[in-house]
């Protein structure tokens, strides 16, 4: 693994801090929260102290464990403050996986919007919550899979292409060639109780 810059580890710390106080905030121990998300309490422990960095499904599974989403804990990362332009160059990207995450807006009442630089080029597991979904593909292509009864529906989304989908299907994306991906991810509705 290449070395992280002062940015990443520094990107990488807030998250962890993010993490905790939401852990913290709802009263559970480390390995209670590495149980409920299905990880070990090692790994747990070094990302809360920003020493390691989730993969896009980690960073699900330990949100549905603390009773929120990814895009809470993004945005108590590095959410952009209220009322100030955030430029493009200057917005500090939490790195995850094999690319990074900006949450662009969070309001818990209506939608989130995140945007991914780069994904993964192999598909990983499917995603399934309680919200809308609207993927919109700023640049590079995509290939989003929707699964329900047991069948699969594929489709290849290019720049300026979006699709919609309940968040209850099983879905998941990868990027498709060399190009680097740029997507934006629209969370919308109340999540299920």
């Amino acid at each position: 693994m290449p070395t992280a810059s002062g940015a990443e580890r520094a990107a990488d710390v807030r998250l962890g801090r993010a993490i905790r106080t939401a852990r913290h905030d709802r009263g559970m121990t480390l390995a209670q929260v590495a149980a409920e998300a299905g990880l070990s309490q090692p790994f747990l422990s070094q990302l809360e102290l920003g020493r390691t960095r989730p993969s896009m499904r980690s960073l699900f599974r330990i949100a549905t464990a603390l009773g929120t989403t990814q895009q809470a804990l993004l945005g108590r990362a590095a959410g952009p403050p209220p009322g100030e332009a955030v430029r493009g160059d200057d917005a500090a990207l939490v790195e995850i996986g094999a690319g990074g995450a900006r949450l662009l807006l969070h309001d818990p009442g209506g939608a989130d919007v995140t945007e991914f630089v780069g994904s993964p080029q192999e598909f990983g597991e499917f995603f399934r919550h309680g919200r809308r979904e609207l993927l919109y593909v700023a640049r590079g292509t995509v290939e989003v899979e929707l699964r329900e009864d047991g069948t699969s529906r594929f489709s290849t989304l290019q720049a300026r292409d979006s699709i919609t989908y309940p968040g209850h299907v099983d879905h998941r994306f990868r990027q498709v060639g060399p190009e680097t991906c740029v997507i934006v991810l629209v969370h919308s509705g109340a999540p299920d109780a």
